[in-house]
């Protein structure tokens, strides 16, 4: 039965594929999330004033862990070593936050920004009054990001991948 209804639904899809402006507004939204993220861990003590610190966030996770090693692991590893890995949690919004906005380096930039929201999720899902669904949400936006065309138009990628024309720039359709 629920085969049946699939392909009814499937077989009224319109032949065209969808546009790709939605998702390339949604890659930049998502670009701009990381970016003002790293408002509140910022270098060089990865603090900032009238905020929970970074540190203050990954104690939050070895207090009410999701998983059992997972806080042990942040415990064990990353808080001794917090300016290191700091420094890498700074650089990696950084650079999935710029790669998102300007569409360079779109399917890395995803796919560091999904696997940095998977960790945000295992990380920051049972702490009291996080809301586990915004870190599924981001997850989804990613997983999209990686499946379409959200860096064909609107990015630096599409006018690495040809020469740039105004064609290609603001295709029909798209």
């Amino acid at each position: 039965m629920i085969g049946s209804v699939v392909a009814s639904l499937n077989a009224r899809l319109p032949a065209a594929p969808a546009p790709a402006w939605p998702m390339a507004l949604g890659r930049i939204a998502m670009g701009v999330l990381w970016l003002a993220s790293l408002r509140w861990k910022l270098p060089p003590n990865f603090e900032s004033a009238g905020n929970t610190s970074l540190r203050e966030w990954l104690e939050l996770e070895v207090k009410h862990p999701a998983i059992g090693f997972y806080g042990n692991l942040v415990e064990s590893v990353v808080l001794p070593n917090f300016i290191l890995f700091a420094w890498l949690v700074f650089l990696a919004e950084l650079g999935v936050g710029l790669g998102l906005v300007f569409g360079i380096g779109t399917n890395l930039a995803a796919l560091t920004g999904l696997l940095m929201s998977i960790n945000l999720f295992v990380g920051l899902a049972a702490v009291p009054g996080e809301w586990p669904w915004s870190y599924l949400m981001m997850i989804m936006w990613h997983g999209a990001i990686l499946a379409t065309a959200a860096g064909s138009i609107w990015s630096l990628d599409s006018l690495r991948s040809t020469k740039a024309t105004p064609q290609n720039l603001h295709p029909k359709g798209k």
